[in-house]
């Protein structure tokens, strides 16, 4: 039998478990679905190319998907509450697709005044930029202990 301080060695670069791959996958969709990426293209235009945003979508989910459990779950919850900041902060309908280049800034600028919105805002287009356009690696770093 093998101690319980005994781990094993972390997976090689790029290679992730099952587990590991469903829980990016669902981050993946948290981010997309709080309605981040257009706030992001508002705000950055290099952010507005869809390569670009891809690779900010990824690193900002990898990023979140390996935080200590109780900053997880502010996320999850701030970012399950965010598309109805986003709806009050301008309720003429979805960001996506919109015709209007200035209308994400807008209401981009409108939540950087709201408590909780503006550190989800300030925090995701961060590490947005990071994965976009430092093109850093997408593999999340290892939960610690």
């Amino acid at each position: 039998m093998s101690s319980p301080a005994a781990r094993p060695a972390p997976p090689a670069e790029g290679f992730r478990t099952a587990r590991e791959h469903r829980r990016l996958r669902a981050w993946e969709r948290r981010v997309r679905s709080a309605g981040l990426p257009p706030l992001w293209a508002g705000r950055c235009t290099a952010l507005s190319e869809p390569s670009r945003q891809a690779a900010a979508v990824r690193h900002t989910a990898a990023t979140l998907a390996v935080l200590p459990k109780p900053y997880r779950l502010a996320f999850a919850l701030l970012m399950r509450v965010f598309p109805v900041a986003v709806v009050l902060a301008d309720p003429t309908g979805p960001l996506r697709g919109t015709s209007d280049r200035a209308r994400p800034q807008r209401v981009a600028d409108r939540l950087s005044t709201v408590p909780g919105c503006a550190e989800l805002l300030r925090v995701s287009l961060a590490l947005a930029l990071h994965g976009a356009l430092d093109g850093a690696s997408t593999t999340p770093p290892q939960e610690p202990g």
